[in-house]
């Protein structure tokens, strides 16, 4: 399949926003007294979240996410802003955030970061939803 900005607009709607899997359903399974690593899990997906976006704007000329976005927000503004990139953008190299802190890690293209985005926010989503499940005890 292509990428599109449909595409990838929807792969995000779907890490961001599925009722069963997706990062809202996580943050919203955690009752009471959090562990201590949902805390630490959504501050660094927020980070990455707007780093990329970050990155993704300085390729593409669109804009960066919102500063006072929360994660929930944010993961709202992003589907928005997948859905407004222009086709031909999406081919785009975008460079890595630190060449020398890397490793080697090669750039990546816009469709690229979206996908990795989308998977990562699935993932942590799904460390949150075991977190939830956990017992804590005071």
């Amino acid at each position: 399949m292509t990428d599109t900005p449909d595409t990838l607009a929807d792969l995000l709607d779907r890490a961001n926003h599925d009722p069963d899997t997706g990062l809202r359903a996580a943050l919203d399974s955690v009752q009471g007294q959090p562990h201590p690593r949902v805390a630490a899990i959504a501050a660094h997906l927020s980070a990455a979240k707007r780093d990329l976006w970050t990155r993704i704007a300085a390729a593409t000329g669109t804009p960066v996410p919102p500063d006072d976005a929360g994660l929930s927000r944010l993961g709202d503004w992003e589907v928005g802003a997948a859905q407004a990139l222009p086709a031909h953008t999406l081919t785009l190299t975008v460079p890595t955030a630190d060449p020398d802190a890397a490793g080697g890690e090669p750039p990546m293209t816009v469709a690229a970061l979206i996908r990795l985005n989308a998977s990562l926010t699935g993932s942590r989503a799904a460390q949150i939803r075991r977190l939830a499940q956990q017992p804590r005890l005071a």
